[in-house]
């Protein structure tokens, strides 16, 4: 799961800053982790329960990334932390 979570986030980071600009994991609040946390978590679940192959892969992409495209349609945000003004 880490490994989803790092990619993902990874990911969003090297596209921002390839483009010259800041990564906006850092001031956004966008939901990255959390979809990709999900989708990974569906993966180990499977894989557990013996279950594998391109269906289970491509329901769990399929997951992760409706959940992404939802957060980014209805710009679901991740909350601040406690002390931390607007």
């Amino acid at each position: 799961m880490l490994l989803g979570v790092v990619t993902a986030v990874g990911g969003g980071i090297l596209r921002d800053v390839l483009s010259g600009q800041i990564p906006s994991v850092l001031y956004d609040r966008q939901l990255y982790a959390l979809p990709a946390m999900l989708g990974a978590a569906v993966m180990a679940v499977a894989y557990t329960a013996d279950l594998h192959g391109g269906t289970v892969t491509a329901g769990a992409a399929v997951l992760a990334t409706g959940l992404r495209v939802l957060a980014m349609r209805y710009g679901w945000r991740t909350p601040r932390p406690r002390g931390v003004p607007d």
